[in-house]
């Protein structure tokens, strides 16, 4: 694997050759932690071939051939960052490395066949660099799922980039689903994973695993043993009047209205038990008209209350950390009362 750097620090380019050590080290395990989205972050041993067997899948899914060229943009310390490092190793891919920004792209005059990017990283590139991301054959999108604000910019450019699901437990994705021009609307397991349900939540079964079930709380609608559609975590699930809410189906509904990052959370409330709320991220209290909310939402769907704060908790993998992030906009609510 031939490493060119394109833009990174003298401390970033320690932090990969720290990775590389780590890798080469006797150890048949690397630490990682998984991601915090959903509560304290917690570090776990990831088997070596392990790793080396989810680049294969990947490889093998997107049909990536030897001495293409890779990009690297994604935080070291996260196991996507660790991953993306492992398959260009593996696949023997020329690897560019830019240090973790907001358009990578911006620093690429070389051919790239191959980048893993975060939603945040996409959105940057579709407003000024799309031209690159069309000459890219393969695009994997992780850390969140993509707005259909997002969506609609790939399909009016006819860019198709593939959406990746998996957790650092499953050692990075076990499925994709393209979006985009090629929009798909279910994933599709990558190599002998496959999967079933158990009360509507997805239980994965994947090599990488040794075949030992793994329960999620990730609600489905189950296809077949190799493709499902994803509508939400159950443990963000809000329960409103007894009316049960995914808050990611709600958020899709709306994404296309809000310009700034946000999420559909709940507080407690007397009448209801749990009452839908809307946080922003904004220094300034936009308008936000409930009609327009109304026109797209069930009427449990429509949040009783707006709250704005100038900036949300980040995971170092860039989703939004809504506990912590909640926790913050609850506290903020008190000192007002």
């Amino acid at each position: 694997m031939n490493i060119t750097y394109l833009n990174a620090s003298e401390t970033y380019k320690r932090k990969v050759q720290a990775f590389e050590d780590e890798w080469n080290n006797s150890n048949t395990f690397i630490c990682s932690k998984t991601s915090g989205s959903t509560g304290q972050p917690k570090e776990i041993q990831i088997p070596k071939q392990k790793m080396i067997d989810s680049a294969r899948m990947t490889g093998q899914f997107l049909s990536i051939q030897k001495g293409e060229n890779a990009l690297h943009c994604l935080s070291i310390d996260t196991i996507a960052g660790k991953m993306m490092f492992i398959r260009a190793l593996i696949l023997k891919l020329n690897l560019f490395i830019v240090e973790p920004c907001s358009n990578p792209l911006k620093f690429v005059f070389n051919r790239i066949d191959f980048i893993a990017l975060v939603p945040l990283q996409l959105a940057s590139i579709l407003q000024s660099d799309k031209e690159k991301l069309n000459q890219i054959s393969n695009s994997i999108i992780g850390g969140g799922e993509i707005s259909k604000t997002i969506e609609l910019e790939l399909y009016k450019n006819k860019l198709t980039v593939y959406q990746t699901f998996g957790m650092t437990e499953t050692i990075s994705h076990i499925a994709m689903r393209k979006i985009g021009f090629e929009q798909q609307e279910a994933y599709t397991t990558l190599g002998e994973n496959f999967i079933t349900e158990e009360n509507s939540r997805l239980v994965i079964h994947s090599p990488l695993l040794n075949f030992i079930p793994l329960k999620t709380n990730d609600s489905i609608e189950l296809i077949d043993a190799k493709t499902f559609i994803w509508k939400g975590r159950t443990d963000f699930v809000i329960n409103t009047g007894g009316v049960k809410i995914h808050p990611e189906e709600v958020e899709k509904k709306i994404n296309s209205i809000i310009s700034t990052p946000f999420f559909i959370s709940s507080l407690k409330d007397p009448f209801f038990g749990e009452k839908l709320i809307l946080c922003i991220e904004s220094k300034l209290e936009l308008h936000y008209p409930i009609k327009s909310f109304s026109e797209r939402l069930h009427k449990f769907e429509i949040p009783k209350e707006i709250y704005f704060f100038p900036t949300f908790t980040y995971t170092e993998s860039q989703k939004i950390n809504r506990l912590q992030t909640l926790k913050l906009i609850a506290h903020a609510i008190q000192q007002v009362l």
